[in-house]
């Protein structure tokens, strides 16, 4: 009963201090939220790890928006939603991931992703404060007021990005069977094919068929994938290079190692297992120079009849949900 109480004390605090500091609503300005349309907006969050992190949004229209939890580290979030007035230069925003966007044409605010209160203090500043967040798991946003100020330096962009949302892309499950063991790898150094990728658990943002991206001259990069032996170092594992991963420009990933790799066998059938665990990271380098960490990484692949298939999922840097990444080769190379 407390923690229902406390809920609802939460909720009615943000209706009043989510806008303006203005006790007196009637000498508020008014500001309709179209007035903010295509301009991006930066925040400032302590996390309760102490790190800073400094959220962006952008609402292009009233059907679509972009959300960053963190542009020192993380990349845009696509969303579409529906706002509703409830005061004052005040609003709350029903915002709803790729899979769910019957339910924001219907506006079923029950099957919303997350939920943010806004409050317009003027054209160039807006105060959120997430409310409802049934996606990230992110605890240290919810019920925290966030000042945001407009970045002049970013042009106004009312047209959004197009979301990737292939229907026809399913994640996959690689099961080693119980009486898989370890062995030497004796497949190729070298497989090129292509992937598909997801982001969220079962592709809620976004999913599609991926690339590897353009070189210096502008042609297109095959993903390949590279596999070095280093059973000399320990037994029966690999080193194995993923291909490049163009998302998005703010981020591309180009391949990096992930280094002991195990290699099992059933029958005729090679498997390779690979699990960071949460709290491990391998470091990659990103299209602009800088550097990510691939958190929470985790590789199943299997050798068959000279296919090889490879399932990856990592989050990138701050991100707090996953990217699977599923590579299929033609026949070894």
């Amino acid at each position: 009963m407390g923690k229902k109480l406390l809920l609802i004390v939460s909720m009615l605090i943000s209706l009043f201090f989510v806008s303006c500091t203005n006790d007196d609503e009637s000498e508020m300005t008014d500001y309709e939220i179209s007035e903010i349309y295509g301009y991006t907006f930066y925040g400032n969050i302590t996390a309760s790890s102490g790190n800073t992190l400094i959220p962006s949004i952008i609402l292009y229209n009233d059907e679509r928006c972009d959300w960053n939890m963190s542009v020192n580290g993380m990349n845009n979030n696509q969303f579409y939603y529906y706002s509703v007035k409830n005061s004052t230069a005040n609003y709350t925003l029903y915002w709803y991931s790729a899979e769910n966007v019957s339910y924001c044409k219907s506006k079923d605010s029950s099957k919303a992703s997350m939920v943010v209160q806004l409050g317009i203090n003027s054209a160039d500043e807006i105060v959120i404060l997430l409310t409802g967040d049934d996606l990230t798991g992110v605890s240290g946003m919810t019920n925290t007021r966030v000042k945001m100020s407009k970045q002049t330096n970013i042009e106004k962009n009312t047209t959004p990005s197009k979301i990737e949302f292939d229907e026809e892309v399913e994640d996959i499950t690689i099961s080693i069977p119980e009486n898989a063991v370890s062995a030497n790898w004796a497949g190729e150094s070298s497989y090129s094919g292509k992937f598909v990728f997801m982001v969220g658990e079962g592709g809620s943002f976004a999913k599609g068929q991926g690339t590897s991206g353009t070189d210096s001259d502008g042609n297109e990069i095959t993903p390949t994938v590279l596999i070095t032996d280093t059973s000399a170092v320990s037994v029966n594992t690999v080193t194995i290079k993923v291909p490049r991963f163009a998302y998005t420009e703010a981020m591309t990933i180009e391949p990096y190692d992930i280094a002991g790799v195990q290699v099992l066998k059933d029958g005729e059938v090679y498997y390779l297992s690979y699990e960071a665990g949460s709290s491990s990271s391998v470091t990659a380098q990103k299209a602009d120079g800088t550097t990510i960490n691939i958190n929470s990484l985790t590789l199943k692949g299997k050798l068959e009849n000279g296919i090889l298939t490879i399932r990856t999922s990592f989050n990138p840097g701050k991100m707090p949900f996953p990217i699977i990444q599923i590579f299929t080769s033609g026949s070894g190379d």
